[in-house]
């Protein structure tokens, strides 16, 4: 879908990770309901933890889609939701052209990689900005989602291999059994007043680092 202004994306963008949270919310509430009478619109901790799963995967792929979109307007010089005009080092005629300029003959962009984002940032925009600040300051936490993404998506031997760090830095050790993302996900983040579990921790860090990218 063409673009023409930096608010359409970060509307629909915001919008799914307010209904993303909602239907986490809904999912917990019909756990914890099945300690008591059981009904059918009760869930176990098994089916807990594929649903918690599926939201992080369809958050994250939703911020791929709206990063691509806000970076190919911000490449046309399209003003950010403040009115600030981004300098392009492109001269694109229009949406499409701008996004075939950037993906040069690639089958397609990768916007998983925090570092590849930076790097693309710093190529086709001044200072890259208003993308590389809000990926160097959340550059840590993005590459741990990264990584539990690709595990959910992928659950290889490298995957894996990436995922363990998030588990050691999150928990300063390893544990002896490797949870499943979705249950690491159910955790509750160390010191997170009010308690808060990883998932929506992780999706309000991405609403964060879109507003950032925005404003």
């Amino acid at each position: 879908m063409r673009r023409r202004k930096v608010s359409a994306p970060y509307k629909e963008f915001i919008q799914g990770i307010d209904a993303l949270l909602l239907l986490d919310q809904k999912n917990q509430a019909r756990l914890a309901s099945s300690s008591g009478r059981v009904s059918r619109d009760n869930i176990s901790r098994q089916q807990l933890v594929l649903l918690t799963e599926g939201i992080f995967l369809s958050a994250y792929r939703d911020f791929e889609s709206f990063l691509e979109d806000v970076f190919i307007l911000y490449t046309q010089s399209k003003p950010t939701l403040s009115n600030k005009k981004p300098r392009s080092f492109l001269n694109p005629r229009d949406f499409d052209h701008a996004y075939e300029l950037i993906k040069s003959g690639r089958e397609y962009l990768d916007w998983t990689s925090p570092t590849a984002v930076i790097e693309r940032a710093e190529t086709y925009l001044k200072d890259g900005e208003p993308v590389k600040l809000a990926f160097t300051s959340n550059q840590t936490v993005l590459n741990q989602m990264k990584s539990i993404r690709n595990h959910v998506a992928h659950n290889s031997k490298k995957s894996l291999e990436q995922y363990k760090k998030v588990l050691r830095q999150s928990q300063g050790t390893l544990p002896l059994t490797i949870p499943r993302p979705g249950e690491f996900l159910l955790q509750i983040v160390p010191h997170s007043s009010p308690p808060t579990h990883y998932l929506v921790h992780y999706l309000r860090i991405l609403r964060t680092v879109s507003a950032d990218i925005t404003r």
